[in-house]
């Protein structure tokens, strides 16, 4: 009996360690696997080759060598959408060589390749197309709130978002900086006088507020300069031809972002010419993609250590940043001036949309878009 309760205990303790071992085991893999996943999510590139401009296809170009320098989204892409897999097939040639991106046209229904479009349209409708596991990176969450003097809640609706519209604050020639354009997207709008807001709960209208707070913030976001407005004097549609500082980083909450990549336009708002500036953490070294050419960009070309400021009174529209840490928080502020943050961009016949429905922003470690 003795010697059967000592083998037993023996037996006991054997199989103990080799749950143990087995367990260990699972947690080794489980942790090798998020390894292999954020290596494949981080995985350096370089912007070696060009992308055959198929006629006025500039804007798609741009933004294709854009998302090539995102590899956060390549190993997303699902082989069974079918866009997801023109992506692939395109990331992939251009690692080879300078391809087209017919198949890319074909996938969004592109029929007419000599009609100038907007880049920021042509994002938003390749993040809305492609599958939800890849355009998740690129996914913020913003909160609505409108409350009353007295603190009751009279509007709060959560809305989803790719990109963020930033006004340029400072006028439409004075120089603006992103970081103030950025900040006061999330002010509150005071509501008083004839713009007071009725409250159910006080059973009249009352003062109050109203912004927008980031729930849920994206790991890679857009941000729009708007640099179309609509002028009163002239009755038409105008650019701002404004200079805008753009940092290398830009803080939301415990969140850092790093810009990556710019996407910039040189014309007016009937027509022009996009193209892209993206950052290498292959190399550390920014390259300007052009259509058929790929150049490497000298930090004396319009750079310097601590920010980016576009020259000649311009400024990029479109920025693209990544963020460092990927836990959830909220802003507790709120735009000033009341902007839909997902507006619906016309084809304005040209390249970029009205100053209202300019809406791109930043991906990746953040990105810039640019008018010229």
């Amino acid at each position: 009996m003795f010697c059967n309760m000592r083998t037993l205990v023996g037996d006991l303790r054997s199989n103990m360690v080799r749950y143990r071992q087995i367990n260990l085991g699972e947690v080794k893999t489980e942790e090798m696997e998020k390894r292999n996943i954020y290596k494949r999510e981080t995985q350096p590139f370089r912007p070696r080759h060009p992308l055959i401009n198929q006629g006025a296809t500039c804007y798609l170009s741009s933004i294709l060598q854009v998302l090539f320098m995102t590899p956060e989204i390549h190993h997303r892409l699902n082989p069974s959408n079918t866009l997801d897999q023109q992506l692939e097939l395109t990331f992939n040639n251009l690692k080879e060589g300078s391809c087209g991106t017919e198949n890319i046209t074909d996938s969004l229904g592109i029929k007419n390749v000599y009609q100038q479009r907007d880049a920021a349209e042509c994002l938003e409708r390749i993040l809305n197309e492609v599958s939800p596991e890849a355009s998740q990176v690129f996914k913020g969450q913003l909160k609505d709130t409108t409350r009353c003097s007295n603190g009751h809640m009279i509007i709060e609706e959560t809305s989803p978002f790719f990109t963020l519209p930033l006004s340029l604050q400072g006028g439409h020639e004075a120089p603006c900086s992103l970081k103030t354009s950025f900040s006061e997207f999330f002010l509150r709008t005071e509501h008083t006088g004839d713009d007071m807001v009725y409250c159910t709960e006080c059973s009249r209208k009352t003062e109050g507020s109203s912004g927008y707070e980031m729930v849920d913030f994206p790991q890679i976001m857009t941000l729009l300069l708007k640099r179309f407005y609509f002028d009163f004097n002239t009755m038409s549609d105008m650019k701002s031809n404004c200079c805008v500082e753009v940092p290398f980083k830009i803080q939301a909450m415990n969140k850092s972002y790093t810009l990556y990549g710019m996407v910039n336009h040189m014309g007016s708002l009937g027509g022009g010419h996009y193209t892209a500036t993206v950052w290498s953490r292959e190399n550390n070294t920014w390259y300007h993609c052009d259509d058929a050419q790929v150049t490497e960009v000298h930090r004396d070309q319009k750079w310097s250590n601590r920010s980016l400021e576009a020259m000649r009174r311009t400024g990029p529209v479109l920025h693209i940043c990544s963020c460092t840490e990927l836990q959830r928080g909220g802003s507790r502020s709120s735009s000033k001036r009341r902007t839909n943050p997902n507006p619906t961009n016309k084809d304005s016949g040209g390249v970029p949309s009205s100053s209202v429905l300019l809406c791109l922003a930043a991906f990746y470690l953040w990105c810039l878009l640019s008018y010229f």
